[in-house]
């Protein structure tokens, strides 16, 4: 026996050498570097995907094999784009322990390892080629892997049916050893980021793992989990859980030692804290027990905060039959200066069998203590009774709250937990929320513009009503609330709203769509609406906003909406305005109003206007307007304007102003000038605003042409202007109150002006003007009827310079003038006339109209010529070629008239109409005019006394510094006299 069995050894000892010998022949002799290119072509020709195999590949044969890959990557299906790589992988299996079906694995070691998968939008993947599905899975083989140690690894994922992104990077794992239904410690951290939901953070997890799916029963011992980071909608998040779980889904066993989770983060501005904790929990067959469990919350926000303790006490029971000395718990709120505490409880029962858990009646008591509440505070006391039913996700409660002087109840339904459906009807007789709330000291941020992302509300169904008799708030009383309210995951709908709201009645629809971005609709309709009522009415003058920074509207490009707004009558200030309709369209891009229509006082409008490029806003507009009355809007203020003086013009509007658009009024008055049919075309940009076309029917004519206004610096206005059979006296008496030009014909106006005041604007006017009327009057003289009067004697006594009489005229069938506009002087040397008995020919006149003071100084000489008609021409005949000096002065309100009667009376002495007036008055004149020395028969002739000497001589200290007076003619000499005889 002996023998056998040594050569038996021997036998075996050689087979085991020869095995020996062939391993290290063959590892010495193969190397699996030389067939790379073979593997890289199958994988192309099998796979259609590019592999690479940058690194050496090292192999061991026993008593393990094993590989070190090196760095590898394999390409996305025919495309060139990397689908996964991996820095490194080492990987060794014993050799005899497949012989029996068993896979045992040492310690694998993968770094850097990158994936990048996506399902398509037809439910197919990137690596749905890679998986053989002919394929079947071993039901028998049996796997032990010593551990697993992964590094710096990453994966993508991406929905491109839904848009949803998922990123884990920085992915570290290190296990113990892992094999089926065996316990399994693991330690890994890895940061994740997604889309949907939006999340950004950073994950540490620690314990002892098992997780049979065969028996279905899960088990995580010494755990300890945090998250740190943005997610669940809020932000600095950071979520720890510790304890022991062990559960069997299947048969409802459920074993919770020492579990405890604190979480706390932002959310909406208010920093949430929790804190759970579970000491025991144990639920088997036929016994269920625990230990007390707590919950506490707090949430703080804005200087206020809001504590609830709520505590579950010992159960005891079966599953079927679980009981407790019920729920118990306090609330404590501080709003500002408002306290509020409470405290409340309720018996408890369920079946853990059947998952259902009643909370049959859960009162509980409040009490607010306010310095600001009439009495310092109030009392109030709720019910609740609930029944959930987790198996078939029920729940129905009603409640109750009597709080002072408001009384709310109510039902609330809920069905599928997952998207919660909920069915409500609430109902209140009054709720004074001006006790309820407290004014809180918050700041508002400025809106960013973002749309709200509504998203949660997809997860939401809700069909209920809202009744509500009264409701305080503020200083606004709202009564006869009743609405219904639903949503169905896709829009959430307000309908048949009808409220009243101080003393207006609303009724209508409202409703949000596209969450995401949500698109809100209404269809509203107000009876009456007192604007005065929700504006501040302060009578402080406003501040003036010089800014020249546009008005920044970015709060717009988070409105969409699609609705229109009816207003049956709207008050505001001495403002009233009926049959208002507007319809909106937003899109977070363009604002739209149109139709916007109303009767706004006596104007019927409408109009379309829109607004885009919100942060510095772009605005079109079309309008139409039957009638306007611009000056009723224009506030008067002679006191103040007296008291500053030349106010100063602040455009800086037109700086801000970029807009677009024409305007067509039936009738239109500003500044007491009437035009119809008037049309406008505006064009402003960068400060620069042009009115283009400019026209109207104006005083039986027409106008037509350009405004342009410069405000980038100094105010600079040009104006452009050509009237058309205007009648020219309406005119004059509705812009600047004056009377004294009447006719009907063509006026063009081209000027420029630059200033920042109305009276720097009026002086720096330049540029020119021109007029050409015909059958019209010089109202104010009548210089026909002057001169007659001078045959009589009696009457030339009664003449100088004088105011106009309004009562008098000098008609002209044609007036023509041209005017050279220099430093706000409008120049005039051309003046011609043709009147019955008068002609005035270029070059007879030359003045100033000074438009900045608004003053005149013109002298013009008009020639009388022979005529046997109008204003009794032919009384005048003798005076025919005789030219008369008429002079106008004074202000454009009250202008003065005057002629130069000296140069009239010589030429009179030198004609023969005194020889009509016989004998020795005649001769007398005459002789006095030809510079004789009759004075004292002159004056006897115009039934006179005898004129004093009223010479004064001169004192003595001004003859010694006066030069003395060259002797003047005989012609002036006898003027002289004239003016001391008549007096003018």
């Amino acid at each position: 026996m002996k023998k056998p069995l040594k050569y038996s050894l021997y036998g075996v000892g050689c087979l085991i050498g020869l095995a020996l010998i062939a391993v290290g022949i063959l590892t010495a002799v193969f190397n699996p570097n030389d067939y790379k290119q073979k593997v890289i072509d199958l994988v192309q020709e099998k796979k259609e995907r590019t592999l690479k195999l940058d690194g050496e590949i090292k192999l061991a044969f026993w008593p393990k094999i094993g590989a070190d890959l090196g760095k590898v990557s394999i390409s996305e299906h025919k495309n060139s784009k990397e689908f996964a790589s991996v820095n490194g992988v080492k990987v060794s299996l014993a050799l005899l322990p497949l012989l029996k079906k068993e896979l045992v694995i040492d310690t694998v070691y993968v770094d850097g390892a990158q994936a990048n998968i996506i399902k398509y939008k037809d439910g197919s993947t990137n690596f749905d080629d890679l998986i053989n599905k002919d394929d079947e899975e071993s039901k028998d083989f049996k796997f032990d892997i010593d551990g697993v140690n992964v590094t710096n690894s990453a994966v993508n994922y991406s929905d491109e049916g839904t848009g949803a992104k998922y990123n884990i990077s920085k992915f570290n794992l290190k296990s113990g050893r892992i094999a089926l239904a065996e316990p399994v410690d693991i330690a890994t951290d890895f940061t994740i980021d997604s889309n949907q939901p939006e999340v950004a953070a950073h994950a540490n997890l620690k314990g002892n793992f098992l997780v049979d799916p065969e028996t279905k029963h899960f088990v995580a011992k010494s755990l300890d989990a945090t998250i740190k980071g943005s997610f669940l909608g809020g932000k600095n998040v950071d979520v720890t859980l510790n304890g022991d779980v062990d559960v069997r889904p299947e048969s409802r066993e459920f074993l919770v030692d020492s579990l405890r989770l604190v979480g706390s983060g932002q959310f909406n501005d208010a920093k949430l804290s929790i804190e759970l904790n579970a000491p025991k929990l144990n639920a088997q067959k036929d016994k269920v027990t625990s230990k007390k469990m707590t919950v506490s919350l707090i949430q703080e926000k804005a200087g206020d905060s809001f504590k609830t303790n709520l505590e579950l006490a010992d159960i005891k029971g079966s599953p079927k039959t679980l009981e407790s000395s019920g729920v118990s718990g306090d609330i404590l709120a501080v709003q500002g200066k408002r306290t509020i505490t409470g405290k409340f409880s309720s018996p408890f029962n369920g079946n853990l069998e059947s998952l259902i858990f009643d909370i049959p009646k859960l009162a509980g008591n409040l009490d607010i203590k306010d310095s600001n509440l009439p009495n310092g505070g109030m009392k109030g006391l709720f019910n609740l009774s609930a029944q959930t039913d987790i198996k078939h996700e029920l729940a129905n409660s009603k409640f109750s709250l009597n709080i002072d002087e408001t009384k709310l109840n109510g039902d609330v339904a809920i069905t599928s937990f997952k998207k919660p459906n909920i069915k409500f009807n609430l109902n209140a007789d009054k709720l004074n929320l001006n006790k309820l709330l407290a004014k809180s000291s918050e700041t508002k941020t400025p809106d960013s513009g973002k749309p709200a992302n509504l998203s949660a509300m997809k997860n939401l169904l809700l069909d209920g009503k809202l009744n509500v008799s009264s409701i305080q708030y503020e200083k606004f009383q709202v009564s006869g609330l009743n609405v219904a309210i639903k949503a169905d995951g896709e829009r959430l709908t307000l309908s048949g709203l009808n409220v009243k709201v101080d003393d207006s009645q609303i009724k209508g629809n409202f409703g949000i769509s596209q969450f995401a971005k949500p698109l809100y609709t209404f269809d509203l309709a107000i009876d009456q609406l007192d604007v005065d009522k929700y504006v501040s009415t302060s009578k402080t003058e406003p501040k003036t906003n010089s800014s020249s920074k546009p008005l920044d509207l970015s709060a717009l490009k988070a409105l969409n909406a699609d609705g229109n707004l009816r207003i049956g009558n709207l008050k505001y200030g001495k403002t009233k305005a009926s049959n208002i309709r507007i319809d909106l369209k937003a899109d977070g891009q363009k604002l739209n109003l149109n139709p916007v229509a109303a009767k706004v006082d006596d104007s019927q409008m409408s109009a379309n206007i829109g607004i885009s490029r919100f942060s510095d806003p772009i605005y079109s507009f079309n309008v139409s307007i039957d009638k306007l009355d611009a000056d009723r809007y224009i506030a008067k203020n002679d006191s103040v304007t007296k008291s500053k003086g030349d106010a100063p013009i602040d455009l800086s509007v037109l700086k801000k102003l970029n807009a677009s658009g024409e305007a067509k009024i039936g009738w239109f008055k500003l500044a007491n000038v009437k035009t119809e049919s008037v049309s406008l075309g505006l064009k402003a940009e960068g400060g620069v605003a042009t009115l283009s076309p400019f026209s109207a029917n104006l005083y039986q004519g027409s106008m037509s042409g350009l405004l342009k206004v410069d405000a980038r610096s100094t105010p600079s206005i040009a104006f452009k202007q050509e009237m058309k059979n205007v009648s020219i006296n309406p005119l004059l008496v509705d812009s600047i109150n004056n009377d004294m030009l009447s006719g009907k014909g063509t006026v063009n106006i081209d000027v420029t002006t630059s200033g920042d005041t109305v009276g720097a604007l009026k002086k720096a006017l330049s540029g020119n003007a021109s007029l050409n009327l015909t059958d019209g009057a010089l109202k104010g003289v009548d210089i026909a009827g002057s001169i007659r009067e001078l045959k009589n004697k009696v009457n030339i006594l009664k003449i100088k310079d004088a105011s106009a009489d309004k009562s008098k005229k000098t008609d002209f069938s044609e007036l023509m003038a041209s005017f050279t506009i220099k430093s706000g002087v409008a120049h005039n040397e051309d003046l011609a006339m043709k009147a019955p008995i008068l002609r005035l020919s270029k070059g007879d006149s030359r003045g100033d109209i000074d438009i900045g003071n608004e003053s005149i100084n013109y002298l013009a000489k008009p020639t009388i010529v022979k005529s046997l008609k109008g204003q009794e021409g032919a009384d005048l005949d003798a005076l025919a070629g005789f030219a008369i000096p008429l002079k106008i002065t004074g202000t454009f309100s009250s202008p003065k008239y005057g002629m130069d009667l000296a140069a009239i009376s010589t030429a009179l002495a030198k004609s023969n109409l005194l020889d009509k007036v016989g004998g020795n008055k005649g001769a007398v004149v005459k002789d006095l005019l030809n510079g004789g020395n009759n004075v004292d028969a002159l004056s006897g002739l115009l039934g006179k006394k005898k004129a004093t000497d009223t010479t004064v001589a001169p004192a003595t200290t001004d003859a010694a510094t006066k030069p003395s007076e060259a002797p003047k003619s005989a012609e002036d000499q006898a003027k002289d006299k004239l003016k001391k005889l008549l007096k003018f």
